[in-house]
């Protein structure tokens, strides 16, 4: 019955909205996606999830965007060409959407990864690794802000480290 509702609340561009009426699909296809792949669920369900993640850029993903990060805004220090997914359509690259996201694409396709979604996961696992806090872990999605470290949470490091789990152990997760 949950799987059901799953399939129809689908989107027909694959992803699954936050709630009935929701106009665009943000973080929760990740989810989704995962609920399906967990189930063993034989729909075209799952290929629609991953064509929608595999294709979600957002802010960093557009040439406007890396070229503002790279010249003009410096109060955040991150690389831009390094992107994950948002928590809402508009929005830059966040920790926890990109951590559901990798998790998501590695499930589905552990046993036949092509060259799409290799790439992605790849790109979601840099930024990961780039927006890591200087003193170890994560937060939501930017380790400095006007020149300031800020702190890990809990929560976002727990998942940064799932989605890490079967990357090679270097100093970033090893300070997580």
């Amino acid at each position: 019955m949950a799987i059901r509702f799953l399939l129809d609340s689908q989107r027909a561009d694959g992803g699954w909205p936050t709630f009935t009426g929701d106009p665009e699909p943000p973080w929760t296809t990740a989810l989704a996606f995962s609920t399906l792949t967990v189930a063993n669920d034989v729909s075209d369900g799952r290929g629609r999830a991953l064509t929608w993640l595999l294709s979600e850029r957002r802010k960093e993903g557009n040439w406007f965007w890396r070229w503002k990060f790279k010249t003009a805004d410096r109060e955040v220090r991150f690389n831009p060409d390094k992107y994950g997914w948002p928590w809402c359509p508009g929005a830059g690259s966040w920790v926890i959407p990109t951590a559901f996201s990798v998790v998501a694409i590695k499930q589905f396709t552990v046993c036949n990864r092509s060259e799409a979604p290799e790439n992605r996961i790849r790109l979601g696992v840099e930024m990961l690794l780039e927006r890591a806090c200087v003193a170890g872990g994560w937060n939501s999605g930017n380790s400095i802000v006007s020149g300031v470290p800020l702190s890990a949470h809990v929560e976002a490091t727990a998942l940064a480290l799932l989605a890490l789990q079967d990357e090679p152990r270097g100093e970033i997760v090893q300070a997580a």
